[in-house]
């Protein structure tokens, strides 16, 4: 006797990537039947967890219909998004982000799409000195973040036309293990790693850090929601809601990683545009879904040193 149970098949765009990946890898093992997606060639990531991927740019629009065609997710989580770091936020790539995003929704729309789950950014809201609800106005000061922004008011716009699920998750900062080598807390735990003290500045800027896993597990609360609930839609704040100074976070490292390394603070100067508090308030992904993070700061730092001392 042949089973009707359809097993939901999710497409995962920018799976070479962190949070991709990461999202990817959960999915899967909660049954999903996931495909991954990216530009890069050689998804050392998607690799280590046996995850199907192809490689593909979503400015390619023959072959992202292609590959929608072959596949036909029910569900994308839109992860991908080129210029993400340095000069490439103030770029006209970001435009092409926009319509990529777009471009993207439409065409699953043709082959059964039911839910796009967009990730958007902390710096759609611009800065701001307190925490962040869904309720507060964005006012963005980099083209990264009024293309996030533009991305999810026109994708919106374009799943309300196709009677799709569509929802939006703001992303603050995460951090974890095989975390980019460039951001702060991956670039921290080298340094004290191999007994350098690493150049800081004073670390007062307070910022708010979710653990990869925790992040992975929101967005599978969040689809599994979407499925039972319409109040499961629209824009998210995506964090743990906890705001820790940056100098707090650089200690806890050494306590760890090199606990007779003397740290000194304030040995180089704060950028221009500096952010010193980025925090935002998870209380209606929490209420829409019932997730909640489950790992603390130091038991997440503890695991992401532990790996890249493997890694060493």
């Amino acid at each position: 006797m042949k089973s009707n149970v359809v097993i939901p098949r999710l497409l995962v765009t920018g799976a070479s990537g962190f949070l991709g990946a990461a999202v990817a890898a959960a999915a899967s093992a909660a049954g999903y039947d996931v495909l991954g997606i990216g530009r890069a060639a050689d998804a050392s990531r998607t690799k280590a967890i046996k995850i199907a991927y192809d490689q593909l740019d979503l400015s390619d629009e023959v072959a992202t219909h292609d590959l929608l065609r072959r596949f036909r997710p029910h569900i994308i989580v839109h992860a991908a998004w080129s210029g993400v770091s340095g000069q490439a936020r103030d770029q006209d790539i970001q435009y092409d982000n926009v319509r990529a995003t777009c471009r993207l929704l439409d065409l699953g729309a043709q082959y059964g799409l039911e839910k796009f789950i967009g990730i958007g950014s902390q710096a759609e809201y611009g800065p701001f000195e307190g925490r962040i609800e869904e309720t507060h106005l964005p006012a963005p000061i980099t083209l990264y973040g009024a293309a996030k922004h533009a991305a999810c008011t026109l994708a919106r716009q374009r799943a309300i036309t196709h009677h799709i699920q569509f929802a939006w998750l703001r992303l603050f900062a995460i951090y974890g293990p095989s975390d980019n080598g460039n951001w702060l807390i991956p670039s921290l735990i080298a340094a004290m790693l191999d007994g350098r003290c690493p150049p800081m500045t004073e670390g007062i800027q307070k910022w708010d850090y979710l653990y990869i896993d925790d992040a992975a597990q929101a967005l599978l609360a969040l689809i599994r929601a979407m499925s039972t609930q319409s109040a499961a839609t629209g824009v998210f704040n995506l964090c743990s809601g906890e705001a820790v100074p940056v100098r707090q976070i650089a200690q806890e490292i050494a306590h760890i990683a090199a606990p007779n390394l003397d740290l000194e603070f304030g040995t180089i100067a704060y950028k221009p545009g500096q952010i010193f508090h980025m925090e935002g308030d998870p209380t209606r992904l929490q209420a829409a879904t019932g997730w909640a993070p489950s790992t603390s700061l130091q038991a997440g730092l503890a695991a992401t040193i532990t790996s890249m001392r493997a890694m060493a």
